[in-house]
């Protein structure tokens, strides 16, 4: 069984993997650590781990997983990051300030694509990020910007009289032209999502030619279902499964 962890901006997302499929999977908010360490220890009385993968975004929690694994699993867990193995080939400049998040994803949409199409993955959550992997498996770069409920509370922090708007009171049918400043605001987030998204798709396929494979994935997604002009895949778990394909990745090279 291998166990897998994201530690996100916002979440920590750990999962069981038994080789074929994510078995177990819980999140807790990152900041909680008396959480987070609940739930591995929950799973140590559960599975039989005999690999660890942590893709990290926070420098400081991942330095307590670590040790917290070391500590009661017996076991060294493999941290994503530029240097390692990996299953595609990295062409960013300074690879060295790459996300763990992104190289999983692009990991995981390489091997959804197959190497019959590029692939853009997108990841919309507390930074959207659109991660390019080109069929030939080279990962040439992305986009990164605000994501939904950063902007909001950036709207609220930096003005003097908009109010924050909670992610639960969006809707993917905001109305175009809001009728007040609470669905002008919704129309903002959730609109300029969906037309940037589109818009980052189309300029994609222009300039990169021949087929593209689109993958959706994270928190706000649910908010561009069913709701773009494009074909797509959705992803519940990219970052998770592109942590396993690594680790399986590293298993096999040894």
């Amino acid at each position: 069984m291998n166990l897998l962890i994201d530690i996100g901006n916002s979440f920590t997302h750990i999962a069981v993997h038994n080789g074929n499929r994510i078995t177990y999977s819980q999140k807790a908010h990152t900041s909680e650590k008396k959480q987070v360490t609940l739930l591995l220890k929950s799973i140590s009385g559960k599975f039989e781990i005999s690999s660890i993968a942590i893709a990290s975004v926070s420098p400081q929690a991942f330095k307590a997983i670590q040790q917290y694994t070391l500590d009661n699993f017996k076991l060294k867990p493999l941290s994503v990051n530029n240097k390692i193995q990996l299953p595609i080939k990295i062409k960013v400049k300074k690879s060295v300030t790459l996300g763990a998040d992104r190289i999983c994803n692009a990991v995981y949409g390489n091997e959804i694509a197959g190497g019959r199409s590029n692939v853009l993955v997108m990841d919309l959550g507390t930074a959207n990020t659109y991660d390019l992997v080109l069929k030939n498996g080279d990962f040439v770069g992305g986009i990164i910007a605000p994501g939904i409920m950063t902007s909001s509370k950036a709207l609220n922090l930096n003005t003097a009289n908009l109010p924050l708007l909670e992610y639960l009171k969006l809707s993917a049918r905001a109305p175009l032209i809001g009728k007040n400043t609470f669905e002008a605001i919704q129309s903002g987030l959730v609109n300029y999502m969906k037309f940037a998204t589109e818009g980052i798709v189309a300029a994609i396929k222009k300039k990169n030619k021949g087929k593209l494979t689109v993958i959706l994935t994270g928190g706000s997604a649910i908010l561009l279902k069913n709701n773009v002009n494009f074909e797509y895949i959705y992803g519940g778990n990219t970052v998770l499964e592109g942590l396993n394909l690594i680790l399986s990745y590293q298993n096999n090279s040894k």
